[in-house]
């Protein structure tokens, strides 16, 4: 911003500064004032856009929340049926090697005894 004291060597051609001009103010202070409100249009603008922007923002999270949530829930289901798959394999684990055992000592002692049968014929 140019302070008063600077002189102008070449009048600005914005209408505002014409005005002032034409109302009597001297140079330097027709452009120091037409340079300030040009400074506070552009500061409003940057606070409009700043405040759109934040608004955006907010909308971002507010719909970023909502899919980390929805996926949250989803990888919490899929952790409470991995847990229940992993249940129902211990239960058959459970049940099964005993079953297994029997079979397979059931087996080997009838293919003993038929060995031994064999053998002794």
């Amino acid at each position: 911003m140019v302070t008063p004291a600077e002189p102008v060597t070449t009048e600005p051609t914005a209408a505002l500064f014409r005005a002032y001009r034409s109302a009597g103010v001297e140079a330097d202070l027709a452009y120091c004032a037409d340079d300030e409100v040009r400074t506070q249009a552009g500061q409003n603008v940057i606070a409009v856009l700043g405040a759109k922007i934040d608004a955006r923002i907010t909308e971002f999270k507010a719909a970023t929340d909502t899919r980390f949530a929805a996926l949250g829930a989803r990888i919490d289901a899929l952790a409470a049926r991995v847990d229940t798959l992993g249940d129902r394999i211990d239960t058959l684990q459970k049940v099964l090697w005993p079953l297994v055992i029997a079979l397979t000592v059931t087996l080997l002692s009838m293919v003993g005894g038929g060995l031994f049968a064999l053998l002794r014929s």
